[in-house]
This record gives structure tokens, C-alpha cells and sequence, in this order.
């Protein structure tokens, strides 16, 4: 699978770019992106053009600002579907829904004057478990809501080896933040308990924002998730110290 990612926005998210290694029409390959944060379009229609790919669908692991901003202009330029989780389908022209009221001068400033973002021509919802099969790509959908209601990590394989794209459930060390609209911590603590006992060890984390990580190497060292593994103890769960939107 070819993975590039760029980070973009004053959040600095993680914008992904994916495609199969294998071509699709005729002698071109279609790409996938995931989670076109705020000043993406111009980077992921750079990257499109370097390595030859065009554009099959728009994919967004939740409907925070930092991860849709350029989802709707970016899909209807390509006339492409826009995926989400429905749960989080206001926030995707309403961002206010998903950051709350006080959010509204920064999201005025972010996006230079506006307050809301374009309805896409094309909305697709997501739900759980099902497999999007996007330019030879396929990627199983898992609903992980605690960050938002319609949160969604996706699994996929490449070359034969797991690779997740988490959005911000969970991060390298630590877990999305559960104190925005829509947020809980409970529900948090039952998706990353579902996560362990789905993902793989051996699976590589690609987050909505930060490092790469492993499963391995959170399941032995993140203390969210060694509260809902296996082999954890009886710890009470409490909110995210250093989290990241």
C-alpha cells in the first residue's frame, strides 16, 4: 500500500494519502484521502499529482474541524464521495456541534471569517463493520465512539500487514480527548476495550495527529490501554492529562 501523510492546521493533524499498489484504470492508480484537515487541499493535490494517482473518495475518522475543514471542497472538486460516521454528520458543516460554543471566534479565525463549512454534494454514511472497498483499497470500519459519537478507526492491510488508522482515539502514549461536546469517558474506556480485542499486536497505529505507534508498544506502555487489556488490573480510568483533539 503506498501511505504518505502531511501535517497541516493549527492542530497540526495528520492528513493521509493512500492507494493500492496496484493500478486501477487502465495505467493510473486511484488514491484515498483520510482526515483533510484545515489547509490541506492545496498539499494533497501536490502529492496526487507527484505520484500519478486521482482521486476516488474523501474518508474522515470523525467530524472535528481539524480533520473535515477541506473534506466537502476537496471531495466535490473531484466530484468523489465524502465518507462519515453519521453520529458526527453535523459537525461536518456545523463546527461548533463538535468544539462548543466558545469555540466559535477561534473557528471564525481559523477559517477567516466563516462559521460554518460547505455541504458536500456527495455524503456517504459509515457503520460499523462495514468494509469500504475504495481503489483496490479495503478498509473495515470500527466505531470507536468516545472522542466524538461517530468516531471510527479503520483497518487495512499492507502487504500483508495491519495497519490502523486511528483518527484520535488513540495516539502514541496517550488517548483523544473526551471533555468536547459528544465526549465520554466511559464510552472511551468500552472503545479501547473493543480495540485491543480486534486489532492485532502487530498492527501499526497511524493517529490523527503525533507519531506512528504499534499496538505492542501501547498495550505495554499506554496506560489507557493497559487498564482495558487482558492482563490489566482493576485502575480507575480518569481523564486524558495530555491529550491531544
Amino acid at each position: 500500500m503506498f501511505i504518505e501523510s502531511f501535517v497541516v492546521g493549527p492542530w497540526q493533524t495528520n492528513t493521509y494519502v493512500i492507494a493500492s499498489d496496484e493500478k486501477v484504470s487502465g495505467t493510473s492508480r486511484a488514491g484515498v484521502v483520510i482526515d483533510p484537515g484545515v489547509g490541506s487541499r492545496e498539499q494533497t493535490e501536490v502529492l496526487l499529482a507527484r505520484h500519478g494517482l486521482w482521486l476516488a473518495a474523501v474518508v474522515c475518522t470523525h467530524g472535528h474541524l481539524d480533520h473535515v475543514a477541506d473534506a466537502a471542497d476537496l471531495a466535490d472538486a473531484h466530484a468523489v464521495p465524502l465518507f462519515c460516521h453519521p453520529a458526527d454528520r453535523v459537525m461536518l458543516t456545523d463546527p461548533v456541534a463538535g468544539l462548543g460554543a466558545d469555540s466559535l471566534p477561534l473557528i471564525r479565525y481559523v477559517l477567516q471569517g466563516r462559521s460554518t463549512l460547505p455541504e458536500p454534494h456527495d455524503l456517504r454514511e459509515i457503520s460499523d463493520g462495514q468494509v469500504l472497498e475504495l481503489a483496490g483499497l479495503r478498509l473495515r470500519a470500527i466505531h470507536a465512539p468516545g472522542h466524538t459519537p461517530g468516531s471510527v478507526v479503520f483497518l487495512a492491510d499492507d502487504a500483508g500487514a495491519p495497519v490502523v488508522f486511528g483518527g484520535d482515539v488513540l495516539f502514541a502514549g496517550t488517548i483523544g480527548r473526551v471533555d468536547l461536546p459528544g465526549g465520554s469517558m466511559p464510552t472511551m474506556m468500552a472503545s479501547l476495550g473493543r480495540l485491543v480485542r480486534e486489532i492485532p499486536a502487530v498492527a501499526r497505529i497511524l493517529p490523527g495527529h503525533g507519531p506512528a505507534t504499534t499496538m505492542a508498544r501501547e498495550l505495554a506502555s499506554n496506560p489507557y490501554l493497559v487498564q482495558v487489556a487482558p492482563s490489566a488490573g482493576t485502575a480507575t480510568a480518569e481523564m486524558p492529562k495530555e491529550a491531544t483533539d
